[in-house]
């Protein structure tokens, strides 16, 4: 049986944070990306993307130490 207050309801979006803009830009972004990945190319913004969903860590790549003393 329907509970009659469920019908009265109305459907809205969660609020975020993204104007309609910011929301083009990700999904243009996301489908430049997955376009690359298509071709087997990697795109820069996705790097390390995968490998931290299956839990790899790698340690930081360090480019200079500089001794301050």
């Amino acid at each position: 049986m329907a509970n009659e207050q469920d019908d009265d309801m109305i459907v809205v979006p969660i609020p975020g944070g993204e104007s309609e803009d910011e929301r083009r830009r990700i999904r243009e972004s996301n489908d430049r990306d997955q376009n690359m990945e298509r071709h087997g190319e990697q795109s820069r913004h996705n790097r390390g993307y995968d490998e931290a969903a299956d839990g790899v860590v790698r340690p930081p790549e360090v480019e200079r130490v500089d001794d301050l003393e």
